[in-house]
């Protein structure tokens, strides 16, 4: 294998542990989130000191590190009536399923590279099939194995009941998950996430062509990740714990593993199916003219490739901003703590003078990098074949459009959350109601709507 492919392999390889880079950041994520919604500092205690008597509290990450440590040296039992066996390998099934569904996902679009004297194309999914979305749904749905078999090895009435109420969400409401992406592929005329992204690029994004279907989809990952408002396989007021009121230490960290997962790929593919994946805009902006500088589409690999100075430039200076953005709420909350009465104002005050230092210089740096990028990165093409470009540019794009992918997947994590803690749990028969009452009968009729309109634009 020559050392491009190995490169863009290795690239691809790292690509598939996403959810799990990601889940750290989407934990905390959730506990500053929820400290928001709520109106409560949140975790703000746990602290790492370095010399000179700086406390380093990382936004409450510390305690992700500190949760980590415990939980997965904790001393884990087995209780004496269990099916141990059992009890021992659900834990592990939604973990694997979470380790193989990223793998179909294309984080960036097709790309055409040399490789010595060799032109290769490959795409952004480490495992690409025409059938992508069939086997991502396929491999998905195992996880609530994990939870029916870890319920009915921990011999617990409490957990019983959750893995019961888990299986029968997952019966349901993948149905209505089926129906709403139909009308989606019956435009599109292909199963592949690859051909979803790229028929999206040259027309307009899912959630424009499908939004009764975009919402179906969106309640149906509610449902399927089991979180707030249909997390009735947990369901604490009633079960105790649910499904995994037996288990402790390692084995109650996998299962929370797999759940944050699942949450992060759910993310991205709703960001794939229905806004665009790795497509830049929902819109083409040909209508501007002959503007040299301005972009226009449809926006893939090439599009970036023939404009990658412009392009790196606005996103770097975007993420910049951000950057800058925070630094100000920085200084911000400082003043405000700093009028506080508070025994850590000093170590606290000093902290946020740290962030501040490290977000501002990060800022100037992505915009300084975002001038330069404009000014002076263009690139090369293989003189043989002008659709054809040298590996760094290619890889520059590449992690563009990842880029691009990843930011709609944060979004639609945040998305979990902010729900999560705003909406009540539903009751159990209030599920089952609404699943085959009411999303079954509109992704029905909407598919029917979807495949008349198909035909007469056809015809």
């Amino acid at each position: 294998m020559d050392s491009a492919t190995l490169i863009i392999s290795a690239l691809k390889l790292l690509l598939v542990f996403t959810p799990f880079i990601i889940m750290p950041f989407l934990v905390l994520l959730e506990r500053r989130g929820a400290a928001a919604i709520q109106d409560r500092p949140g975790p703000n205690r746990a602290a790492i000191t370095l010399p000179g008597g700086l406390r380093i509290r990382g936004f409450g990450m510390i305690y992700n590190l500190t949760d980590g440590i415990k939980v997965f040296f904790k001393q884990s039992l087995v209780p004496p009536f269990v099916n141990k066996w059992f009890f021992i390998m659900a834990p592990t099934i939604p973990v694997m399923t979470a380790v193989l569904t990223p793998a179909l996902i294309p984080w960036f679009g097709p790309v055409t590279y040399q490789a010595g004297d060799i032109v290769r194309t490959t795409t952004g999914s480490w495992l690409d099939a025409n059938s992508g979305l069939l086997a991502l749904f396929a491999l998905g749905s195992l996880s609530v194995y994990g939870v029916v078999l870890g319920s009915w090895a921990s011999n617990s009435k409490y957990s019983l009941l959750g893995g019961m109420r888990a299986s029968a969400m997952m019966i349901s409401y993948e149905v209505s998950m089926g129906l709403s992406i139909l009308g989606l592929f019956l435009l599109i005329g292909s199963f592949s996430l690859t051909d979803a992204v790229n028929w999206q690029s040259h027309h307009a994004w899912g959630v424009v062509v499908q939004p009764i279907g975009f919402f179906l989809f969106l309640v149906a990952m509610f449902a399927e990740t089991n979180r707030n408002p249909f997390d009735v396989a947990e369901g604490e007021s009633e079960l105790v714990a649910g499904f995994h009121t037996e288990y402790g230490g390692a084995k109650f960290a996998l299962f929370m593993l797999g759940e944050y997962c699942h949450i992060v790929i759910a993310s991205a593919l709703i960001a794939v199916l229905f806004f665009g994946g790795y497509d830049l805009l929902p819109f083409d902006l040909s209508f501007a003219g002959r503007v040299d500088w301005l972009p226009r589409g449809p926006y893939d690999q090439a599009f970036i490739l023939g404009h990658l100075g412009p392009v790196l430039g606005i996103l770097l200076a975007v993420v910049g901003l951000l950057f800058l953005g925070f630094q100000w709420l920085l200084a911000k909350r400082s003043r405000l703590y700093a009028s506080f009465a508070a025994s850590d104002k000093k170590s606290r005050v000093r902290e946020y003078s740290v962030f501040r230092a490290i977000f501002g210089l990060g800022g100037l740096a992505l915009l300084v990098g975002a001038v330069a990028s404009w000014m002076f990165l263009a690139p090369k093409p293989v003189q043989s074949n002008p659709e054809v470009y040298a590996l760094l540019p290619t890889i520059i794009a590449a992690l563009i459009q990842f880029g691009v992918v990843l930011a709609k997947t944060l979004f639609f994590c945040w998305l979990f959350v902010w729900v999560r803690w705003t909406l009540p749990r539903f009751r159990y028969d209030q599920i089952m109601s609404l699943g085959w009452k009411w999303l079954l009968n509109i992704g029905l009729i909407n598919l029917l709507l979807t495949a008349v309109i198909a035909k007469l634009v056809r015809s």
